[in-house]
């Protein structure tokens, strides 16, 4: 056996040393990333549904359950849908939802209670069967197979996981943020900025006026409301006009950049199609 008189071999590792451990951001970008879509589909009736009470839809139970972490489990689970087949271990959920592992499982139980996933696997790693996300119990499948135009469902880019809006934003924030982003969902660009007086939040959406004003407060402070009042005519206000705020969200939730992202990913999906069925010339 040689030697190394000098040494010389050890100082081929000269300057290697440990990394510090992937940050929550770090893995929300590579695993987002590998989803590959730059946005996530949601039903437009996890917000509002003609058929049940507001205070019976997905949203307003979350909401006034105080249920934030299984909110942003949710969201986070559609989002990563397309590499879930190959299960994340808990201890990734848990840096994905910026808290701990039982925290994170305990997010998973609510969403199971309420009919919006399944799980199986074991505790360490869990297997994450989706429903669908108005919580009718069917199994989930994308709701732009059957919605090409995306009338159906509205758009959430990853934006708001990559940037820290994700927590940044409290749960008024969010449920604002949620009703805007479908309110202001229109392939037609007939319907660009949002109109409700607070008091009617319970009504439309089985929220309070509170949280509505609430959330707003956080998207403003977020820079991510933009907002105008308009003076209409009224025939009950002494001066003859009242005034009604038109609100929308910011880029890159605007109604213009999501819709370019929807396009974008239908003409891609497009492509792909149509060169898997091309054969090959004999």
């Amino acid at each position: 056996m040689t030697t190394d008189p000098d040494n010389r071999d050890a100082e081929i590792f000269t300057g290697i040393k440990d990394l510090p451990a992937i940050t929550p951001a770090g893995t929300r970008t590579e695993l987002l990333h590998a989803a590959r879509r730059g946005f996530v589909r949601i039903r437009k009736d996890f917000v509002q549904q003609e058929s049940v009470p507001r205070g019976d839809t997905v949203l307003a139970k979350l909401v006034n359950g105080h249920k934030e972490r299984a909110l942003d489990a949710l969201l986070t689970i559609h989002a990563l849908q397309p590499i879930l087949a190959d299960p994340l271990p808990l201890a990734v959920w848990a840096r994905l939802l910026n808290c701990t592992p039982r925290s994170a499982g305990a997010a998973l139980k609510v969403l199971e209670s309420m009919d919006l996933l399944e799980l199986s696997g074991t505790r360490v790693t869990p297997e994450i069967f989706l429903k669908r996300e108005n919580g009718d119990g069917k199994p989930w499948s994308d709701v732009a197979e059957t919605d090409r135009e995306g009338r159906g469902f509205f758009t959430i880019p990853f934006d708001f996981w990559t940037t820290g809006a994700i927590d940044s934003l409290g749960m008024p924030g969010k449920a604002m943020f949620l009703i805007l982003l479908k309110e202001t969902q229109d392939p037609n660009a007939k319907r660009r900025t949002f109109i409700m007086a607070n008091e009617r939040a319970q009504e439309w959406y089985g929220i309070s006026e509170r949280t509505a004003e609430r959330g707003y407060q956080q998207l403003r402070k977020g820079d991510l409301l933009l907002e105008k009042p308009q003076l209409v005519p009224s025939a009950r206000h002494p001066l003859g006009r009242s005034e009604q705020w038109h609100r929308a969200l910011s880029y890159p939730y605007s109604s213009d950049h999501r819709e370019a992202l929807r396009l974008l990913a239908q003409k891609a999906a497009q492509g792909i199609n149509a060169s898997s069925t091309t054969k090959d010339p004999q």
